[in-house]
């Protein structure tokens, strides 16, 4: 009897044991699964250091980068070409080569997007944003060929065209697709300095917007029923208020929108609109130059601006280069954090939610690359392109310190340390893509109201290294202005 008492007692022990065990499995694989806004640690958490090590070099003016749903690597050059770079090499023959079709007298005019259907793999579409020889912004679709490494250069569908006379500048250049595969077309407002088509505010005008547009399955293109734009207007247009947007993306994890958007003279900004915000929103210009009220004689949409996440003055750079959200396997630790640059002074810095729609935001790299694009492959790993013709990818450690004690608060901050893992390419010579033309006083700290500061650097020169601040900034995107 009192073996069988005790054979009974550890069968019940073992059972709370199996129960205790699979709880705390349980909790922790809960514990594990954080919303895809939270990042796992601030980007300047101490311990953690950044470095971007070459991928590809050789390239001519490069201007974007991306992937295809497979492991290539596709590169833009601003001539007309699309590159391949596949299992460690170069490839000799072009994907594309359109440069008969694409004017780029101008230093932002050119091919200047790329984006893949979704569903490449099965209809092999693509589509290309382009100036042509008429300086007019074209979009246009094309097929790959027999062999996949090659489009077939004679299936060019045209889906777009939007006039641009008498300047050169602003011409925007980002298409890409969203979570809704419908695609997104990022048009600058047309040109010149301060908006003088008074475009942007104009819901008539396709400058100075983020288009949406149903391509898939279409012979061009088809108006989704949630833009709000009526025909009477453009019903192409999602989103109004900008300047000449330089890249943007979604967050592959939460579908949210981030978009750069290149300042007049005193403010360069990125906006951010959370998944299922729709559209109809007004992002501020020529309003609005960042968080600093803007004087012209446009008239204002009546949409209420949208303010940005993060905005900053000329101390720091001067056309800044909309990035991507981290979802890589490679640095768990970054997942969620957001990473963007400035072409003219190299700088990257990476963003981070605080509370939904609050960021901080932190340096953590000043290169000696001209930054004209960032990307992604296909299993979410980061690339930063140098306009001086070469590829760099992000890479990250970190040594977790047991003592180290992080709290994101408002104003400068030291700088953290990168080591690159190769030494920088020297900066191109050329004119920046994306330029701004500095007309105004710019304020080094983000406010809503202007402020005398030094005078803005002007573009093509590097604003001294003893100029700069570490930033360390809170925005909150929700109206403030």
């Amino acid at each position: 009897m009192q073996v069988s008492r005790l054979g009974h007692m550890r069968w019940v022990v073992a059972a709370v044991l199996v129960v205790l065990s699979i709880l705390g499995w349980a909790a922790s694989g809960a514990a594990q699964d954080e919303t895809p806004d939270a990042p796992d640690l601030p980007p300047n958490t101490p311990g953690i250091t950044y470095g971007f090590t070459l991928v590809v070099s050789g390239l001519n003016q490069p201007v974007f980068v991306t992937h295809a749903g497979d492991a290539r690597l596709f590169i833009v050059e601003r001539a007309g070409v699309i590159r391949i770079f596949q299992n460690g090499s170069l490839l000799s023959t072009p994907f594309l080569n359109i440069t008969s079709l694409v004017q780029s007298s101008g230093s932002e005019e050119g091919l200047l997007g790329l984006a893949f259907e979704p569903n490449y793999a099965q209809t092999g579409r693509f589509y290309v944003y382009y100036t042509n020889k008429n300086g007019d912004q074209t979009i246009a679709r094309y097929n790959v060929s027999s062999n996949p490494n090659v489009a077939d250069a004679n299936s060019a569908v045209l889906i777009l065209t939007i006039p641009h006379p008498g300047q050169s500048n602003h011409n925007g250049g980002w298409i890409g697709f969203g979570p809704d595969n419908n695609l997104y077309i990022g048009v600058g407002d047309g040109g010149g300095g301060g908006d003088p088509f008074c475009a942007a505010q104009n819901v008539n005008d396709l400058r100075g917007k983020l288009l949406r547009v149903n391509v898939i399955g279409q012979i061009t293109y088809t108006v989704p029923s949630s833009n709000i734009f009526t025909a009477t207007q453009r019903p192409e247009v999602f989103a109004i208020g900008l300047r000449n947007p330089w890249r943007a993306s979604f967050d592959r994890a939460t579908g949210d929108l981030y978009i750069g958007d290149v300042g007049q003279g005193a403010r360069e900004e990125v906006n951010y609109a959370p998944a299922g915000l729709g559209a109809g929103v007004n992002y501020g210009w020529s309003k609005f130059e960042g968080t600093l009220p803007y004087t012209n004689n446009c008239p204002a949409s009546g949409i209420p601006p949208r303010p940005p996440f993060a905005d900053y003055g000329r101390s720091l750079g001067i056309s800044v280069t909309g990035g991507y959200v981290y979802r890589g396997p490679s640095y768990p630790w970054l997942s969620g954090n957001y990473f963007y640059g400035d072409f003219g002074s190299g700088r990257v810095w990476s963003a981070w939610q605080t509370s939904p729609g609050v960021f901080s935001t932190a340096q953590i790299a000043d290169t000696a690359y001209a930054i004209s694009s960032f990307g992604e492959d296909v299993n979410g790993e980061l690339y930063l392109v140098h306009y001086g013709g070469a590829v760099y990818r992000l890479t990250s450690t970190y040594a977790a310190s047991p003592t180290a004690t992080f709290t994101a608060t408002p104003g400068p901050s030291p700088t953290p340390t990168r080591t690159p893992s190769t030494t920088p390419t020297p900066r191109a010579s050329p004119t920046p893509m994306p330029t701004a033309t500095p007309t105004r006083t710019p304020s080094p700290t983000p406010t809503c109201t202007p402020t005398p500061s030094p005078a803005p650097t002007l573009p093509g020169t590097l604003p001294p290294a003893a100029a700069f601040l570490p930033l360390i900034v809170q925005h909150s995107s929700a109206p403030s202005c």
